[in-house]
């Protein structure tokens, strides 16, 4: 199986829905947020898809909403909503994705990068501390779409 490593436009939103773990009502909720927010201009969305589907994703986002800390405009970005489907898990793919998005990323120009993360998601945190998101620099709580308490760390360059 050939998987395909892409950013996806606002239009190709929806065929992320399989990968929300939640109710119809939470992703309609979801699904508005990051529409205004890709109207914005405040988010990409970086997709692994295989056989015209996808199977992973990770918003970036420009500008910070939760935490002041989170992003920079124009020198840092934060990573949100990486998800894996669970069948494809276990091959390196989630890994494979950030590093596509962080390459596209730094190539624009950015030179940090921030990830929350909830301090028992050890799978998470072994990737992202592989990627070089070693230093936690804050903590945030989440919200109705994602009620976790997690860590912010950063990679730099």
């Amino acid at each position: 199986m050939t998987e395909l490593f892409r950013k996806i436009t606002k239009e190709e939103f929806d065929g992320l829905r399989r990968l929300f773990p939640d109710g119809k009502e939470l992703w309609q909720k979801y699904r508005a947020r990051r529409q205004g927010e890709f109207d914005r201009k405040e988010i990409d969305v970086y997709a692994v898809e295989a056989n015209h589907t996808f199977i992973g994703e990770v918003t970036v986002h420009y500008t910070s909403s939760d935490l002041p800390t989170e992003a920079i405009p124009g020198r840092r970005v934060y990573f949100q909503a990486f998800r894996m489907d669970e069948a494809h898990r276990g091959r390196g793919l989630g890994q494979r994705l950030l590093r596509f998005a962080l390459t596209d990323l730094e190539r624009r120009g950015y030179t940090q990068f921030t990830i929350g993360v909830e301090e028992d998601n050890r799978v998470a945190k072994h990737i992202y501390f592989k990627l070089g998101f070693t230093r936690a620099i804050d903590k945030g709580c989440g919200d109705e779409l994602d009620p976790s308490d997690y860590t912010l760390y950063m990679r730099s360059i």
